[in-house]
């Protein structure tokens, strides 16, 4: 019939519109770790469907809808589930702790036998059948990962997925290298070697890794414009000065028109200046403003222009990206919400269902956690929530909880008089002039250090500093002394709790045990004079005192985890760096070559020259990794390559010319990095939003829990421990409340949401009136099916079972067969109330546009529309069902919701679930406002 035909249609079009959704965003691998369950067969049937237990078919949705926060919470797309049933288990084993830690393990497993093949590393070296044998099995490792995930994604996606694709062809190409060494019993040239890196950045520990790769990536187009335009101005400058200082005698630097290009560009890396400068100058003076002119349009001019170019980009595609990836968890938490909604409550949102689903997205969530969060999230105090609310659950699901009566300081337990010298103590400790003093104490100790490593400096031979440093002094102890006391005081004063819970007092603790350790062991043993070094990063802690030290360390502090993604893609860049130097240049033999030449001093061995730059080579990787250093450094950079060039081939200046500028390109992002959180942060103090909130404090929630909650939520609690002491502290307390707070860091993200809210709330604005849409159709179809599969079955859905009724994890049809049995496909009543409702859609959605509809008005339109179809469907029924049963059908449909058993009094209300459209104004009061 139309009307089936038309609703699948809707559901393989939204299927099709949540694919490559956000293709260009695609990131990271869905976290936690999610458990089997049994599956039915994916040929289930409308009547099976009906049939199957609704506990299990919660199940399934509850671990769907929390895949769909994960998603979005990765900023994953959304086609990366399970085609079918029958593979879900292979998705499962893939997307587990277990299974993510063996990809790492066997993906740097593989990266660390570059330290035992040839060129090896000396004392380590094995033989080809053993690292080639590693080399296999770790190779194995990794394929079964990607075996699976073809399973589950089928061929076509498979392919579609370009990461995934590359790292297959990639396994393959080192597969067939590993067979052949261990055939041939004998390495060979293996520059494939150095793409051994992309099995690690496709790890699902290396979000971070993969992040910086894009960003980068991102900031090529406006790099690339720019050194083109730098390479311009390069090769005029050669020209000019091949013509104006080839013929001066002695001058090699301008010789050829290739060594005229090679010297100007190291020259723009200052690495050879003044000595490229001087044999023409010393032909004229006035040559220097070739090199001026140079200089000051190269180096300072177009490179500082190149950083303002990549910064401008890069705070572009910060902003662009916080868009995307906030609108993508909007979006994964609305797919979420769909596979939570019963029938009972369509658009809506019950604690059993929020319980479900935060056993698979939250599995180290306690049940007091989960009922904490529910409560914060149900903001109307309705008792369910609606999809508004639902938008938070990646905010809330982060709160850490702690009971109120737990922030009371620990000696308010004690009995007076008991108490008082821990008063005072506290008191003591939260003054402001025991903060100077402990500051004035601290520039004193870090004067006093100062002046004493100067004057250990000036006594003579080593042996004298030697014996200088093994005596512990008196003023050493007493500042020691000091930082003790002042720790067991705040100790005393605070409470454990909240002393370490000041990560300044944590640093200052662990200072502290270091220090009078070392004086200790220093006092016994002389040979522990080196803890004299930590003594001056007490000095760290003066950087409280100024605003602006303030801002530069809680920069420092956001920029932790991005800096050490982006050394870990710098470590990555040198592997695959130092793989083909190693391949290209091992062989090379630099001590006492380049005779009778410039390098000649850099690399002899004789007793007159001690520069032994025979070492930066390429004999193995630990010797790559330095020599790559110290070629991302600059200084003297010119003569490691001149030297390889000279030995081995001119071609080699062409490897480390382009190592240069990867290794610019690098830093440039990472210079942009820094200035951006800084900058951000400099903006975001001088906006409005800084009046509202303070950007070092953190979020913070405060939530009553009511007896009457626990006992309307969880009836049976013996089987949980830490819900049977909270219910009997709810019972014995004299309101029968706690309250609890809730509370985590304040992220970037937070501070972005309050910066650019104008912003935000055009985003949503624009997403909403689309989500409402399709929520809209959602409910609507979903309902229909409801009403199409009561008029084909004798017994109805329960009233409780999942709103959406395909099978999850099904395909794109939704589980359903192409056809219902015993309903007319031809009827024209149906076609045509397909096309009015079709009209009635349109009209509805500009009616939205134009925001005249409320949400409300849409939710009874969607039950009203049910209400239509599912009339016109019953009277198109031209089958021998009994018209009784038919009736019976109805009549259960239509029976009013229960409320919410022994539940408090804000949420003991009934709701009647209007699907035929008989509601009154009283009924209208009595249903509690959701967002459609």
């Amino acid at each position: 019939m139309a009307l089936v035909r038309s609703i699948v249609r809707a559901n393989q079009g939204h299927e099709q519109q949540q694919h490559g959704l956000i293709e260009e965003e695609e990131d990271d691998d869905i976290t936690g770790e999610i458990p089997t369950i049994a599956f039915p067969s994916s040929s289930t049937s409308i009547g099976s469907i009906n049939h199957f237990p609704d506990d299990k078919r919660w199940e399934l949705n509850y671990q769907e809808a929390a895949i769909y926060l994960q998603e979005g919470e990765n900023n994953n797309r959304f086609d990366t589930h399970p085609s079918n049933q029958s593979a879900l288990p292979a998705y499962l084993i893939v997307h587990n702790t277990y299974f993510f830690l063996i990809d790492l393990a066997a993906s740097i497993l593989l990266m660390s036998l570059a330290l035992i093949e040839s060129p090896a590393v000396p004392v380590i070296e094995v033989d080809e059948f053993i690292h080639a044998s590693l080399e296999l099995f770790c190779l194995t490792l990794i394929a079964i990962g990607v075996g699976m995930k073809m399973r589950w994604l089928g061929l076509k996606s498979f392919l579609k997925h370009k990461r995934t694709a590359i790292k297959a062809v990639v396994l393959l190409i080192m597969y067939v290298e590993a067979i052949i060494v261990i055939i041939r019993h004998q390495s060979h040239f293996r520059v494939t070697r150095a793409l051994r890196p992309f099995f690690f950045i496709d790890c699902h520990y290396s979000r971070g890794v993969r992040r910086s790769l894009r960003q980068i990536f991102q900031s090529l187009p406006p790099i690339v414009e720019m050194l083109v335009l730098l390479f311009y101005f390069l090769l005029i400058f050669a020209t000019l000065g091949f013509y104006l200082f080839s013929k001066i005698d002695h001058n090699d630097y301008f010789r050829t028109m290739g060594a005229s290009f090679v010297n100007l560009f190291v020259l723009q890396t200052t690495a050879n200046y003044p000595d490229v400068m001087m044999p023409a100058y010393n032909s004229s003076r006035w040559s220097a403003l070739f090199f001026i002119v140079f200089l000051i349009l190269e180096l300072y001019f177009l490179t500082n222009v190149l950083l303002a170019v990549v910064y401008n980009t890069f705070t572009d595609v910060e902003k662009e990206k916080f868009k995307r990836l906030y609108l993508h968890k909007r979006l994964g938490a609305s797919m979420a919400f769909r596979r939570l909604c019963s029938r009972m409550h369509p658009g809506l949102i019950s604690f059993p269902h929020f319980l479900g689903l935060m056993k698979y997205y939250k599995s180290n969530h306690s049940k007091r956690d989960v009922l904490l969060a529910f409560r914060t999230l149900n903001s109307s105090g309705t008792g369910f929530i609606n999809l508004s609310e639902f938008f938070n659950i990646y905010e809330v699901s982060l709160l850490k909880w702690t009971a109120k009566q737990d922030e009371k300081l620990w000696f308010e337990s004690l009995f007076p008089p008991l108490d008082k010298p821990f008063r005072l103590i506290n008191y003591l400790v939260n003054l402001k002039p025991f903060e100077i003093l402990v500051y004035a104490v601290i520039a004193l100790n870090g004067s006093v250090f100062i002046i004493s490593t100067i004057v250990i400096s000036g006594t003579g031979s080593a042996q004298e500093v030697m014996e200088t440093l093994e005596v512990v002094h008196w003023y050493d102890i007493a500042f020691v002394t000091f930082y003790g006391i002042e720790c067991l005081l705040k100790i005393l004063g605070l409470g454990c709790q909240r002393y370490f819970g000041n990560t300044w007092n944590v640093f200052d603790f662990i200072v502290t045990v270091v220090a009078i350790s070392g004086i200790i062991f220093q006092v016994v043993d002389t040979n522990f004079y080196f803890v004299v070094i930590l003594r001056p990063l007490r000095l760290l802690r003066l950087f409280k005192v100024r605003k602006r030290y303030r801002d530069v360390a809680a920069t420092v502090r956001v920029l932790m985890p991005r800096m050490f993604s982006m050394g870990l893609v710098i470590v990555v860049m040198y592997y695959f760096y130092a793989i083909v130097g190693m391949e290209l240049f091992s062989e090379a033999k630099l001590e006492n070559c380049c005779q009778n030449t410039t390098l000649e001093e850099f690399y002899s061995n004789s007793s007159s020259y001690h520069l032994y730059f025979y070492l930066n080579n390429f004999e193995h990787i630990l010797n790559a990794y330095v020599t790559l250093f110290e070629l991302t450094v600059g200084n003297n950079w010119h003569v490691i390559m001149n030297a390889i060039a000279m030995t081995v081939s001119e071609w080699s200046i062409l490897y480390f010319i382009i190592f240069y500028l990867s290794s610019m390109v690098v830093v440039t992002v990472t210079v942009a990095y820094v200035l951006e959180a800084f900058l951000f942060r400099m903006q975001f103090a001088q906006s409005d939003a800084a009046r509202i909130i303070e950007a070092d404090t953190a979020i913070e929630v405060n939530v009553n829990l009511y007896y009457g909650d626990m006992q309307s939520m969880f009836k049976e609690t013996a089987s949980d421990l830490q819900l049977t002491i909270l219910k009997n502290d709810l019972r014995l307390s004299q309101t029968q409340s706690l309250r609890f707070k809730g509370a985590r860091p304040r992220t970037k993200a937070d501070l972005s949401k309050t910066m650019y809210a104008r912003e935000v709330e055009e985003w949503i604005r624009d997403s909403d009136l689309q989500e409402r849409k399709e929520l809209r159709r959602f409910l609507v179809r979903e309902m229909s099916r409801q009403s199409l599969t009561t008029v084909c079955a004798v017994t109805p859905p329960a009233r409780d079972s999942p709103l959406l009724t395909r099978v999850p994890f099904q395909d794109n049809t939704g589980g359903y067969p192409n056809h219902i049995p015993e309903l007319n496909e031809q009827s024209p009543n149906l076609r045509n109330i397909q096309q009015i409702n079709n009209e009635q859609e349109d009209e509805r959605t500009e009616s939205m546009e134009d925001g005249g509809i409320s949400e409300d008005a849409t939710r009874f339109e969607v039950e009203a529309e049910v209400e239509a179809r599912s009339e016109n469907s019953s009277e198109d029924v031209e089958t021998g069902i009994n018209n009784d049963v038919v009736s019976e059908n109805r009549k259960e449909d239509n029976n009013e919701s229960e409320p919410i058993e022994n539940g408090p009094d804000e949420y003991n209300m009934e709701r009647r679930t209007v699907l035929n459209g008989d509601h009154n104004k009283e009924d209208d009061a009595d249903v509690p406002p959701t967002v459609l």
